[in-house]
């Protein structure tokens, strides 16, 4: 398999939008409490969604469903 032919047809801003929305969703709470500090525990749901509807757009934008990016 010629992995240069099968790597170029990815689109880089859907792996982009999938990886940062993977790590929002898995690292939320520390992400929080970096940015926050203490009140950072309200603000780890939101990001959590932000981060799913992120990845959520990569994986669509990944698997060309939306022609031409």
């Amino acid at each position: 398999m010629d992995w240069d032919k099968a790597l170029s047809r990815l689109s880089v801003p859907g792996l982009t939008l999938l990886v940062v929305g993977g790590v929002m969703c898995s690292q939320a709470a520390r992400l929080c409490r970096l940015a926050f500090g203490e009140r950072g525990d309200r603000a780890v749901l939101p990001l959590r969604l932000f981060g799913l509807g992120l990845a959520l757009l990569g994986a669509v934008i990944l698997l060309d469903f939306i022609p031409g990016l």
